[in-house]
């Protein structure tokens, strides 16, 4: 019971450190009490501080709590302000900080630094599966994270969702942890580095904020895009961003586009961004995307089929993150149905419906019409697709059309055959080529799906 108890005062001392405002005022305007059976419960005054620590703070502190108990720790969070008022919990909890705090340093007991950067250490190199698509910035990523604010500071990481982007950035920070246990890293997301420096202000603190951003060693900073609508706060990240640059500290920016399409930045912020090394994270091919099918049904110590594993690998394109709950779906139904569903009952039962990527829809478009988005896209006359010329761009873009043409209009292929002045098996190699092709192109995905579209918005 005391063993707890002094766990969650430790928690409340990090938070103390890292300046978390919010989460301060919350958790000690709250009490935290064990039972009889040794069994944890945070007691809120009122539903407003239940609904944002459940939200907000309780896997935090349910993690902190797994890690030195080395088990799982169920908290639960109950409403009853007459407890917190008899109690004067706030009061008391304070003294309890106080005096641990006391206690620390005449014992000169230290505070786990990791618990005060905010990373989460199953984010490593070494568990991250790269491929053609992420290669370089792997590379590049563990170097900064080795030699930190030299030759590539800042970076600048940009890139559609679940790609790996916080993988990658949260690694920089594990990587430098563990060569320098000193170092001062911090890593966070737009929206939390937004609402830190509010409070600070609504606090009238905004001093505690800028010197503890101000003296990182290492600053990792997710989801820039956030900062958009935030135009203050984005001032005093470029004031940030020139003391740890000028005086030699690392910096790592994420975000969802590139540094010229962000918008409402602060100007200057946003040219020192565009003078940086910035690096685009594309989406995993097909063959990557299938090591990390592999790895994750591994990891879960199971096993499916290989053509299973396949059919996710080519149809879950864009956000790899819909990769584990794609699992995790067949594995519900194998296990609660105690049936192995092959490919085709995947389809009837609808099992990947929620996780594999949308495409836009084209039904019962004529080969002629197909034929003239094609040529239309990549601006060649309509004429070429049906003649002999072999050069590359002209092939391609046959090719498309034929795959199109054997997708989505309603002829057989010896009939889409005479539409290009070709045989069947031309039709099939031209379809099978662009098939193939798209498990690991992610561009050409890109430009068969704005042809597509492009029937839509006529």
């Amino acid at each position: 019971m005391e063993r707890l108890k002094n766990y969650w005062n430790e928690f409340l001392e990090i938070l103390e450190k890292k300046e978390e405002y919010n989460a301060i005022t919350l958790l000690e305007s709250s009490a935290f009490i064990i039972d009889e059976n040794n069994n944890p419960t945070i007691v809120c005054s009122g539903d407003f501080a239940a609904t944002h620590i459940k939200k907000d703070f309780l896997k935090r502190i349910e993690d902190f709590f797994k890690e030195k108990c080395e088990n799982d720790i169920d908290i639960k969070i109950v409403v009853d302000a007459d407890f917190i008022k008899e109690n004067n919990i706030k009061k008391e909890i304070k003294e309890d900080i106080r005096e641990n705090t006391i206690n620390n340093v005449n014992s000169e007991k230290k505070i786990d630094k990791y618990n005060l950067t905010n990373l989460k250490k199953e984010f490593r190199f070494d568990n991250f599966i790269y491929g053609n698509n992420n290669r370089h910035i792997f590379e590049l990523a563990k170097l900064v994270s080795s030699k930190p604010g030299t030759e590539y500071n800042p970076l600048y990481i940009y890139g559609s969702v679940g790609i790996g982007k916080t993988h990658i950035l949260q690694a920089i920070g594990n990587n430098y942890l563990e060569i320098n246990k000193n170092a001062k890293i911090l890593y966070i997301e737009g929206s939390g580095f937004r609402d830190e420096y509010i409070h600070g202000l609504q606090i009238k603190k905004p001093d505690i904020f800028k010197r503890k951003y101000k003296s990182l060693d290492m600053f990792l900073l997710d989801d820039l895009q956030l900062l958009e609508s935030a135009q203050e706060t984005s001032k005093e990240l470029f004031e940030i961003f020139q003391v740890l640059y000028n005086a030699g500290k690392q910096m790592v920016f994420v975000s969802d586009k590139p540094p010229k399409e962000l918008r409402n930045i602060e100007a200057r912020l946003k040219n020192r961004f565009e003078q940086s090394l910035i690096w685009q994270i594309e989406p995993p091919q097909y063959e990557t995307r299938l090591a990390i099918i592999e790895r994750k049904v591994k990891d879960l110590n199971t096993s499916i089929d290989k053509e299973i594993m396949k059919y996710m690998a080519e149809n879950i394109t864009t956000d790899v993150r819909k990769i584990e709950g794609a699992i995790k779906s067949y594995l519900s139904v194998r296990d609660i149905m105690k049936i192995t569903p092959n490919v085709s009952q995947c389809d009837e039962m609808n099992i990947f419906k929620d996780y594999f990527t949308s495409k836009p829809k084209l039904q019962n478009a004529t080969v002629r019409e197909i034929k003239k988005r094609v040529s239309d896209y990549y601006g060649i006359e309509i004429s070429l697709l049906d003649s002999k010329d072999r050069t590359k761009f002209i092939s391609k873009a046959r090719h498309v059309a034929m795959y199109l043409a054997c997708e989505y209009s309603k002829k057989s292929v010896t009939e889409i055959g005479l539409d290009f002045n070709r045989d069947h098996a031309s039709v099939i190699h031209g379809r099978d080529k662009i098939r193939e092709e798209l498990k690991s192109n992610s561009h050409l995905s890109l430009e068969i799906d704005q042809i597509i579209s492009s029937f839509n918005h006529s």
